[in-house]
């Protein structure tokens, strides 16, 4: 006994072939749009990563001036400190230091430290502190670049610093960025 299928018609040869390719061209598809996205990002991030670098320099700049040395050689009638030019008590440049994280991270170009003067402190703080504290308030201006000359990218951050300290023996409390 014999089976002959050459009457019967199938409909379905090469169907798997077809359903087989479609699904391959979505694939195809939605791998496209994911590289398309992915290279997007990418490019995306390579042109912030000049700006934060130049952001954190600044920032750098901001935090090395709570250093006592510099908040306490500086008075209301001075001049400024001069980051780029001012020297340590050991004779090192500021911004030799400031810099000297990593010159690839951002350099600094600009920055000075100017004493405002004592101010009162708010009623909140006095109220914590009580009448034998004092607040000296700082402005420090720094502008950093970072990133390859033809995308080079500059920054510039303005902060205040306040210093507490003791009315009596000019002991510094706290120093801490300020608003």
């Amino acid at each position: 006994m014999r089976a002959d299928h050459k009457g019967k018609g199938t409909r379905e040869s090469g169907m798997a072939l077809i359903i087989a390719i479609g699904f391959l061209a979505i694939l195809s598809i939605i791998g496209a749009v994911v590289l398309d996205v992915a290279t997007r990002d990418l490019a995306g991030s390579g042109t912030l990563t000049p700006v934060r670098k130049a952001f954190y320099t600044a920032d750098r700049a901001v935090e090395y001036s709570m250093n006592r040395e510099i908040l306490t050689n500086i008075s209301p009638s001075g001049a400024a400190i001069n980051l780029m030019t001012g020297t340590t008590s050991g004779g090192i440049v500021h911004k030799a230091i400031i810099n000297s994280v990593n010159v690839a991270d951002g350099q600094l170009i600009s920055g000075f430290v100017t004493d405002l003067g004592a101010k009162s402190l708010p009623s909140s703080m006095a109220s914590y502190f009580g009448s034998e504290f004092g607040a000296n308030v700082y402005h420090v201006s720094a502008e950093a670049k970072a990133g390859p000359s033809s995308r080079e990218q500059k920054i510039n951050v303005d902060a205040s610093i306040v210093r507490l300290f003791k009315l009596d023996d000019d002991t510094i409390f706290r120093t801490s960025g300020g608003g």
